[in-house]
């Protein structure tokens, strides 16, 4: 069981063990300076709050990491501190803490969203295991919503000619195929593949890619396949 009486100590993670940055949102200072020492002594960042207000007035929301959020405080409830967290998009990742007695609003919360629970007091090692799954996911989370950023800002820099071949392209048609789709969608406005072999290598250049496989998971993955009516 976590000791209330532990002495704060700071050691270095290992390669095995990663550091993570960690919130303590709990009203009890007992259980607040047992999980910052444990999770101290493992290498983590700790960083503990009081209340639900306080954390979302002070936390910094949009880097990874995990909150270990008690579901029962004055104030603001942890249920609803997590609901607060989700409408503003974070990427922390939360463990839910609970008394005896309040399994079915823990397992709530773990339907809307929340990586785990724990009943206090938790073993060491199963809170240790729940932090780590929960950081991993959030950095996941992180890198994939960066990604997703940087290749969505590379599509809108392409012109929206440039995107309708794109399209096509991303199907693996070829430059030839390419351009008959296009002059039966648009009688008006025939195109020549060898503009379409134009087309590609800009598209190719701006989005730092170097085929129409990397072309086609680009698109799949930014939700844009369906070429626009």
């Amino acid at each position: 069981m976590i000791d209330h009486h532990v002495t704060t100590t700071t050691t270095t993670a290992t390669p095995e063990a990663p550091a993570f940055h960690v919130y303590i949102v709990d009203d009890d200072e007992g259980v607040r300076h047992s999980l910052a020492a444990l999770l101290l002594a493992g290498g983590h960042v700790a960083e503990p709050f009081e209340s639900g207000a306080d954390f979302l007035a002070r936390a910094d929301l949009s880097r990874p990491g995990c909150v270990l959020l008690d579901l029962r405080m004055d104030g603001m409830s942890g249920l609803q501190v997590f609901d607060a967290m989700r409408q503003r998009g974070t990427v922390l990742k939360t463990v839910f803490l609970s008394a005896h007695g309040e399994l079915a609003s823990a397992v709530a919360a773990v339907k809307q969203g929340a990586v785990d629970w724990l009943e206090k007091p938790c073993d060491e090692a199963t809170l240790l295991a729940a932090v780590h799954r929960a950081a991993t996911l959030s950095e996941e989370v992180a890198a994939h919503t960066q990604r997703h950023a940087l290749l969505l800002e590379r599509w809108n820099a392409l012109s929206p000619r440039q995107q309708e071949v794109a399209r096509l392209l991303a199907t693996g048609i070829s430059s030839k195929e390419a351009a008959r789709a296009m002059a039966q969608r648009d009688p008006e406005r025939p195109i020549d593949p060898r503009t379409v072999d134009t087309h590609r290598s800009a598209i190719f250049l701006k989005l730092d890619i170097r085929s129409s496989h990397e072309l086609g998971m680009l698109v799949e993955d930014l939700g844009l396949s369906r070429t626009p009516s």
